[in-house]
């Protein structure tokens, strides 16, 4: 159960934000607890649609299905179901195939997964633990295949959810029904 239960929709002010939350919400076809959560801090809600917006949604450097994955593999390197749930269930809305999905953890040989994925996937495995350690190797290889744009975009990512990893676990946002049955198809998304 969530430490700090959600506002309802009707106590949420989203100010300006109000057409990208419910673009959000239509996206993914739920009311993300944990973004309601937030939104009992003013301006928090806002600061967060502004960050999910710079780094995952919409256009960018990479794929958008590539940015979810990137911000899979470091929740599921932080080990927070809550919110690797969430963007892997957004890759799959996405267009990305739930094989590919489902073979995130075995990607270094799986052939659904290039190598360029797979340095920007095991970037973020290492970007997502706490603490970090040697991220020397993995910045190096993905840079073998990105270009800087590229490199930051991958690290915007995987900071961002570092902060989604830490705000979920802490305060254990209920997966809510739609995300849920989702992580039921997905084996490492059965993690406690």
């Amino acid at each position: 159960m969530a430490r700090i239960a959600p506002l309802n929709p009707a106590d949420t002010d989203a100010g300006d934000n109000a057409a990208e939350l419910q673009a959000l919400i239509d996206f993914v076809g739920y009311r993300p607890n944990a973004l309601f959560t937030m939104a009992r801090r003013p301006g928090l809600l806002n600061a967060v649609l502004a960050l999910v917006r710079s780094t995952v949604r919409g256009p960018g450097q990479l794929p958008e299905t590539l940015r979810f994955l990137i911000a899979a593999e470091a929740s599921r390197s932080a080990r927070c179901r809550y919110t690797a749930a969430h963007v892997a269930h957004a890759a799959a809305h996405a267009g990305m195939a739930l094989e590919k999905i489902i073979a995130l953890p075995d990607r270094a040989t799986s052939p659904l997964f290039s190598a360029a994925e797979c340095a920007a996937l095991d970037l973020a495995a290492v970007g997502g633990l706490s603490p970090m350690g040697d991220t020397g190797p993995a910045f190096a290889a993905a840079a073998a295949h990105y270009d800087t744009a590229s490199l930051h975009e991958i690290v915007a990512v995987i900071a961002a959810f570092g902060w989604f990893n830490r705000w979920n676990c802490l305060m254990q946002s209920d997966l809510e029904a739609e995300p849920a049955a989702f992580a039921e198809q997905i084996p490492w998304l059965k993690m406690g």
